[in-house]
């Protein structure tokens, strides 16, 4: 069962940003009338709930592979999930930033406001884990615990995936909001619990990425688990029919025991 939640429109997020004022182009992407937030209960639920965000590149959402289908997970073990199919570059103006991050703190908002869940984590696939990323670290997110499967955490070019980089900050972006946006710079004393999975073999988004991010919490002392499997490239999913690069159960671990 799905329930879908239009989420609120946000008002000149450039100027809340302290930002300059942009045209009107700009100003009818910040608006999110047209993204859906979905809610998928569990049956019985358990008190915790989780924001789901496809990957995709910033170029558009896996919604089904990794938005439907780690939502029915979930609900099948008893937490309630949404999917937050956020802007990308196949419906909004690039760069995309803000206005995916803006999305997602806004999606966590109305999901508390409705006091449905006592502990709320994120989700996030690939692109959708670099948002993820950036937003379980946002203090004012408030979040309990991040879960981020073979995510893009840095935009340093080294080792970022490209697309995602550029369709998020464009080509060329300022070294501030280059530093800014890799998520591994924004790790915290007080950055929640976090799941991290990745292949050793993944020749889009490189496995660097995730170490780097779990080298930041470790740096931090903040409790992380980290999976690496040796082969299976990108975009497995959730891997539920293949015995040999399925992980959830290393995920439910650590959702019955570190959140």
């Amino acid at each position: 069962m799905k329930v879908l939640v239009p989420l609120l429109s946000i008002v000149s997020v450039a100027s809340a940003m302290g930002e300059k004022a942009q045209d009107s182009s700009v100003v009818r992407r910040q608006s999110v009338n047209s993204t859906i937030l979905t809610y998928h209960p569990a049956n019985v639920s358990n008190g915790v709930g989780v924001l789901v965000l496809p990957g995709g590149g910033y170029s558009y959402t896996s919604i089904d592979k990794e938005g439907y289908q780690p939502a029915a997970w979930l609900n099948q073990r008893g937490y309630d999930a949404w999917i937050l199919d956020y802007a990308t570059s196949n419906n909004s103006k690039t760069p995309l930033y803000p206005l995916p991050q803006d999305q997602a703190l806004e999606a966590i908002k109305q999901i508390r406001a409705k006091n449905i869940v006592s502990k709320l984590g994120i989700w996030g696939f690939s692109a959708g884990g670099h948002l993820a990323a950036t937003t379980v670290t946002n203090t004012s997110a408030d979040l309990d615990f991040g879960i981020l499967a073979y995510p893009v955490i840095t935009l340093d070019p080294k080792y970022t995936h490209k697309g995602s980089r550029t369709n998020l900050v464009g080509s060329n972006p300022s070294p501030e909001l280059q530093y800014q946006l890799s998520a591994e710079n924004r790790v915290t004393d007080s950055t929640p619990p976090v799941f991290l999975f990745h292949t050793a073999n993944d020749g889009t988004v490189p496995i660097q990425n995730t170490y780097l991010f779990a080298n930041a919490m470790a740096s931090h002392k903040r409790p992380a688990q980290l999976l690496v499997l040796p082969n299976g490239g990108h975009g497995l999913g959730l891997a539920l029919s293949d015995p040999v690069r399925t992980w959830t159960g290393e995920l439910e671990r650590f959702l019955k025991y570190s959140i």
